[in-house]
């Protein structure tokens, strides 16, 4: 019985996909499981594998054609199965594809041929799989040449593409906006110096042509600004207590884990404890219901070149700090060399945005939908106040509470605040034993 390919449902907030490649042709076998295509959303690129092994008897949609989740993209048959008649004629014209292609071509470059396991390794490892010349047939690269690319057993050339992609992580440049220009097209530590002095300054008069994220981005902040009627509340919260607490925990976290916390850390854990208390905050709206999310993940919003992603921290209220540190680099790491999974992007319940590293002392955050709240984070700065008619120094950062007022109160939202600035002002006991 002939089974249906199609496009799956990525996230709840993914509609469309574009097929950058089919890792099988027309007529060649495919086993369950095995990687049958990989899908380009406005988040992710992921692999999609085999729902059943057969015979890759029709591709519907060809590489480079963006279509709906959901879209039937390919048939695979029994191995002695005819291709059902329904779908001998079906296909995308090739009209829309040569339109997709040419909407979509200032975004992308051509990937080459690879098997999985060499495309997971050298994203693991934070290498250009464009830059490698593949071993396998039609120039594929396999898994050895990527290990080999490990080991330094490559050309001086590659060597020298390895280099340009730690200048690039270093400043959070993906590699597919780097045109290479080295040997067979391979990307040079010039070709990425070029790309970082060309963001400072955008040219006077330049057109930029929205990329998918930006387009993510525009859509979800028009839904959620136009959509869920915003209310703010903002608090200053004295942070010494939150820095003392840090600089006595960093030695013995940076012994015994190799771990070094940040602020942002902390107040991943305090705000997640805090929802504890406050569900209405970790919940969203669903027609006339409100649902309570039945877990606590903290998204913690990243900037990247393209725009901002918020991948989110699993069960941050239930693990202790050196989980949620641990968790916290490895989703930054993965935002910024484009390796988060749909559900990292789509388990959050509530958002941190943080503008601390700038000289921005408040903010406003827009709601990531569909969650209920963000709290926005302004830089930590020192103030003079009264004690016992004495003058004193302590440091201050202004927290901003945005929530959907459709669901949360007012009374209910400055609660929250209050609570969470109690919490902060008195951190010591969150976190023990680590």
């Amino acid at each position: 019985m002939a089974t249906e390919v199609v496009i799956p449902m990525l996230g709840i907030t993914v509609e469309r996909g574009r097929i950058i490649e089919w890792a099988k042709k027309e007529g060649e076998q495919v086993k369950k499981g095995e990687t049958l295509f990989i899908v380009e959303t406005e988040k992710v690129t992921t692999e999609v594998e085999s729902p059943v092994s057969g015979i890759l008897a029709k591709i519907l949609v060809p590489e480079g054609v963006e279509v709906p989740v959901l879209t039937v993209v390919g048939i695979i048959t029994e191995p002695d199965e005819a291709l059902p008649d329904k779908y001998r004629d079906v296909t995308v014209s090739s009209d829309m594809a040569e339109t997709t292609a040419a909407q979509n071509a200032p975004e992308r470059k051509e990937r080459v041929r690879a098997v999985p396991a060499a495309r997971r390794l050298a994203k693991e490892k934070g290498i250009d799989i464009n830059a490698l010349a593949g071993s396998g047939p039609d120039g594929t690269v396999l898994l050895k040449d990527v290990e080999a690319a490990l080991e330094g057993q490559k050309t001086s050339d590659v060597k020298a593409t390895f280099l340009a992609s730690k200048v690039a992580r270093e400043h959070d440049i993906p590699l597919e906006q780097v045109q290479g220009t080295g040997v067979h097209g391979r990307i040079t530590r010039e070709d990425v110096q070029r790309v970082i002095e060309g963001k400072k300054t955008p040219v006077e008069g330049e057109v930029i042509p929205f990329d998918s994220m930006r387009r993510a981005i525009a859509r979800r902040m028009c839904e959620s600004a136009f959509t869920a009627p915003h209310v703010y509340f903002f608090t200053d919260v004295c942070m010494d207590a939150v820095a003392e607490l840090r600089l006595g925990i960093i030695p013995e976290l940076e012994k015994n884990f190799g771990l070094r916390p940040s602020v942002n850390d902390i107040l991943i854990k305090a705000v997640a404890l805090n929802l504890r208390e406050f569900p209405m905050l970790n919940a969203t709206l669903k027609g006339e219901e409100i649902h309570i999310f039945p877990q606590i993940n903290i998204g913690l919003a990243v900037a990247l070149p393209a725009g901002l992603i918020v991948p989110a921290i699993a069960n941050a209220d239930r693990i202790g700090l050196v989980d949620i540190i641990r968790q916290r680099r490895e989703l930054v790491e993965k935002a910024r060399n484009g390796n988060l999974s749909m559900a990292e992007i789509e388990r959050g319940t509530f958002t941190i945005s943080s503008l601390a590293q700038y000289d921005i002392t408040y903010f406003t955050a827009i709601l990531n939908p569909p969650q209920s709240g963000i709290l926005s984070v302004g830089k930590t700065r020192k103030e003079l106040f009264m004690v016992d008619g004495q003058v004193r120094e302590r440091k201050v950062a202004t927290l901003g509470l945005s929530v959907d007022h459709r669901i949360v109160d007012g009374a209910v939202a400055a609660d929250f605040l209050q609570h969470l600035k109690w919490r902060l002002e008195r951190p010591f006991n969150m976190f023990f034993p680590f």
